[in-house]
Order: structure tokens, then C-alpha cells, then sequence
């Protein structure tokens, strides 16, 4: 997946990926596909054995999804843990699919209207290039609680996008913080500038297990401690949550509680504020067990 891929290329690795995902073992076989692929409304061309290679090829390093076929016939995803519900490629995925429904339908104008992240966008080529080449940052912060802004030197360890916002997981220099990394958003930063000086990264930041255990960016454990937390909640609820789950350690418990028979789920996670208030906007068809 290049610059030079064209909307139709995309559309078929969106649906390659999609008839591997939900297909049981062994896989597909090249026929397979072929029969698939002939049902598609909007197709172009035929399935040839090339053309599977070249976007199996694509898909990889892009996506870094490998498709191959063990026993010679039948293809499948020999590592779909790479699209779990956190994974980059997952989330690279659904930019792809909601580029190539937005390109072919952009004459609707405003009948479709996609969630925007528009606030700190400005800074992302920069930080992209911070991150490859461990360059540091230097910024200009402002906190909504404190009146004035502040400047600092970043060394940024992750970009992260929450619910509307991007979010650096970096260090700063000579901070007096207990904890050696913290989270700045950039709808906070008013200045962003990229420093020809490097850093060295600290071996002991690890980024995925930094938010494990939180709900979006907030990590407060010593405020809110890590704990395991089960919620009820009627069946309209449920579907919701089945959907789109609230977080990577959502599982569904197949008891019902009650008369009402309320569905219950379990996560293992930080109970910070936003979590709480994600769960209160259900009012009471949403309650937590003690």
C-alpha cells in the first residue's frame, strides 16, 4: 500500500482482509476468493493468482498482516491478534475503510458527516518525524487550570488519539513530576517545534503497558487504583457495549442478575473520573457492583 494505490486497490484489500477475518480454518482457497470476488457489484478485473500476491504483499507492509496459505491451498491471517481492538492496525484498517467510502461518496457534501480530529493536527508531521528520528520537542504548553503557559523540552515516547484529541506520552526535561512520562494534549499546545538535538529513549517506558490499565489517557493509579470492576446493565446497553467495548479487557458474563435480567461485564482497569461518567451517561440502566 503506496502512495500509487488507487481506490479500487484499496477497496480490494479492505475486502481481502474482511473474507479472511471471518472465515473458519483452514481458510479460503484462491477459487474460493474467485467465486467471492465475482459477487462483488463494484469489481474491477479478475482474481489471478498475481494479483493475490501483490496485495498479500501490500497488506503486510502496510498493515504488517500476513496472508499466507500453510498447506499450499488455503489462505488465512496467520497472525490476527494484530487486529485486536488496541492495535495499530486496526486502527490503520478502519482509516482505510473510511477513506474509500468518503472518496466515493465526497458528492454527497454534508450528507455524510464524519467524526473530525481537527485540534493539534497541525503538529502531527512533526511529531511523526520525533518519533523515527528520537528528536526532541520544544513547546509551548498551556494548561486549562493554570493562567499562564509554560515551556518545555519533550522527548515524545507515543502519539495517542482519544475521543476527539491527540495526546504525546513523552518526558520532559527537567520536570519535577513523580512520574518519568507523562500525557500532553495537544489541544493544550500553542507552540510545537521540532529541535535538531536527540534523546535517548528509556528502556523501561513501555508504552503499551503505560495504558493498559486506562480508560482513554488518564493514568492516575495511585488516585484510582488499578482494580477489577463489573457493571449490570439492560440489553439495550449491552448491545452497545458489545459493539464498540469500553475497553480491551470488556468480557461479558453469560449470568443474568435479576428479574430484569440485566446483563453484567467485567474490566480490569483504572476507575478514573471519565470512565465513571462514561458509564453514568446510561443513567440507571447502567449500575456498579460493589
Amino acid at each position: 500500500m503506496n502512495n500509487a494505490h488507487s481506490l479500487s486497490q484499496f477497496k480490494f484489500d479492505i475486502w481481502l482482509i474482511e473474507q479472511l477475518k471471518t472465515s473458519r480454518r483452514p481458510g479460503l482457497t484462491l477459487e474460493e476468493l474467485r467465486r467471492r470476488w465475482m459477487e462483488v457489484p463494484s469489481r474491477k478485473g479478475n482474481l489471478s493468482r498475481d494479483m493475490l500476491t501483490q496485495h498479500r504483499q501490500s497488506i503486510r507492509d502496510f498493515l504488517g498482516l500476513r496472508i499466507e496459505a500453510p498447506d499450499r491451498m488455503h489462505y488465512r491471517i496467520m497472525n490476527p491478534e494484530a487486529l485486536a481492538l488496541n492495535s495499530l492496525a486496526n486502527d490503520l484498517l478502519k482509516s482505510i475503510q473510511n477513506y474509500v467510502f468518503l472518496q466515493e461518496y465526497k458528492a454527497l457534501g454534508n450528507l455524510i458527516q464524519p467524526e473530525q480530529i481537527e485540534t493539534g493536527s497541525r503538529y502531527l508531521e512533526q511529531i511523526g518525524r520525533a518519533l523515527t528520528e528520537k528528536r526532541k520537542l520544544s513547546v509551548t504548553y498551556q494548561k486549562f487550570a493554570d493562567e499562564e503557559p509554560y515551556q518545555a523540552v519533550l522527548h515524545p515516547y507515543c502519539l495517542k488519539a482519544d475521543r476527539g484529541r491527540w495526546y504525546i506520552l513523552a518526558h520532559k526535561e527537567e520536570s519535577k513530576h513523580p512520574e518519568p512520562v507523562q500525557v500532553f494534549a495537544l489541544d493544550r499546545t500553542l507552540r510545537l517545534e521540532l529541535m535538531a538535538d536527540t534523546f535517548v529513549p528509556d528502556s523501561e517506558v513501555d508504552v503499551d503497558a503505560y495504558f493498559r490499565d486506562c480508560f482513554g489517557v488518564w493514568h492516575d493509579y495511585e488516585t484510582y487504583p488499578v482494580r477489577d470492576i463489573t457493571i449490570t446493565c439492560t440489553e439495550r446497553v449491552a448491545h452497545y457495549l458489545r459493539t464498540l467495548p469500553l475497553h480491551h479487557s470488556q468480557r461479558e458474563d453469560a449470568f443474568r442478575e435479576g428479574p430484569d435480567a440485566r446483563v453484567a461485564f467485567h474490566y480490569h482497569i483504572s476507575p478514573s473520573p471519565d470512565f465513571i461518567a462514561e458509564l453514568a451517561k446510561w443513567g440507571e440502566e447502567v449500575k456498579i457492583k460493589e
